[in-house]
């Protein structure tokens, strides 16, 4: 291995080290609540280290959320443009997509799902506030584009689209705040089904046909 490719891969550890440790804290303590010394210390590197990589605490966050939240924004786009599927289908395909980035990137989905408007509007600058809240206002679009679709299409009954959408994406965020609290290890991972369960539910309720 020469001596680049060492470097680089160093370079790699200690990035992934600091966005690890702050993941972990910005869950257990809340992003506010964190410092950059409380990040250091339990990666076990100096202060100045992580300023080597990140200019700030806010930019370590949009580091985390950003790249998870951006990849999701386009699956989303992409299965809401996918007008030859029933509106049935796609919306269990932006929920599986939905899952699947929660299963791949916990923190940044753990991170997102708290996210308090009132705290981040003070602490992160204006462009990646605005970024992240386009990013998961496309999210709920596609959910109600769908499901406006479906209303034209004639699949589903009269309701706000709009409505519906935060309807789905509530109750998926709900039943997985309420199966992680009670997650034992060794026992049943009821997360999945009970998700696809309720989705059903919710279709069967707007379903003309």
């Amino acid at each position: 291995m020469s001596i680049s490719e060492r470097k680089s891969r160093e370079k790699e550890y200690r990035i992934k080290q600091i966005k690890d440790s702050a993941a972990t804290l910005f869950y257990k303590k809340g992003f506010v609540a964190t410092t950059i010394e409380d990040i250091s210390e339990l990666a076990e590197i100096s202060k100045g280290t992580v300023y080597l990589y990140f200019k700030s605490k806010d930019d370590l966050y949009y580091s985390l959320v950003e790249p998870s939240l951006d990849k999701l924004s386009k699956n989303l786009i992409k299965i809401a443009g996918m007008k030859k599927i029933s509106p049935k289908i796609r919306i269990k395909k932006a929920i599986d997509a939905t899952y699947d980035f929660y299963v791949k990137d916990p923190d940044a989905y753990h991170l997102i799902s708290r996210y308090d408007a009132s705290v981040f509007s003070k602490l992160l600058s204006r462009d990646k506030l605005d970024h992240l809240k386009h990013l998961m206002r496309s999210n709920l679009d596609q959910l109600e584009i769908i499901v406006s679709d479906g209303i034209k299409q004639g699949y589903f009954h009269k309701h706000n689209s709009k409505m519906t959408a935060i309807i789905f994406w509530n109750t998926f965020m709900g039943i997985i705040q309420f199966q992680e609290n009670r997650l034992e290890e060794g026992k049943t991972d009821y997360r999945r089904s009970t998700i696809n369960g309720a989705m059903e539910i919710i279709l069967m309720g707007i379903s003309k046909r």
